[in-house]
């Protein structure tokens, strides 16, 4: 059976943990991290990273990557603050830095689900964007990517359909 960690990029108990909450029950050995209850400091862009693979900063970062490493595949839900990533997701992908030359994430499979207020392309269009170099530097094997239209609290739980077929479509690329 494969281990799946499911991370949260929202600062809030909003559309983007609810996706993940709803995949979380359908879906066996699952984990779910939310990034808004960590302590994630800042990278200070010291390049220590470049010689050791643990970053000099002590807080949760590093239990945060041994779960990553550990698990099979990685679902990111990823909210869309004015077309770009939130900023706990990008200070998120900054901290990360330390598996860009130990390449410890290389082929990892991952899928991205994106959640925003606007037209669902839109979303999918500028996130994909965002997280282009943090895919392309940690060598990430994106399997999907995924894109729902929800701005207000629970407007997700509208969309029960389509979330049961990005569930199914996730066991076929297990």
């Amino acid at each position: 059976m494969k281990n799946i960690l499911l991370i949260s990029g929202s600062n809030r108990k909003g559309n983007t943990q609810s996706i993940l909450e709803i995949i979380d029950k359908n879906r066996q050995n699952t984990q779910m991290l939310l990034l808004k209850d960590k302590n994630i400091e800042y990278c200070k862009g010291c390049l220590a990273c470049h010689k050791m693979i643990d970053c000099v900063i002590k807080d949760d970062m590093k239990e945060i990557i041994e779960k990553m490493i550990a698990s099979d595949l990685i679902i990111f839900g990823v909210p869309n603050y004015f077309d770009n990533v939130s900023g706990l997701f990008k200070n998120f992908m900054d901290r990360l830095h330390p598996l860009y030359k130990s390449g410890l994430l290389a082929n990892k499979k991952v899928i991205f689900i994106y959640v925003g207020g606007g037209n669902e392309n839109g979303t999918k269009e500028e996130l994909h964007h965002s997280i282009r170099g943090f895919v392309k530097y940690l060598k990430l094997n994106v399997i999907k990517e995924y894109s729902f239209q929800a701005l207000n609290y629970n407007d997700i739980l509208s969309q029960q359909e389509k979330i049961h077929k990005v569930v199914s479509e996730m066991s076929e690329n297990l």
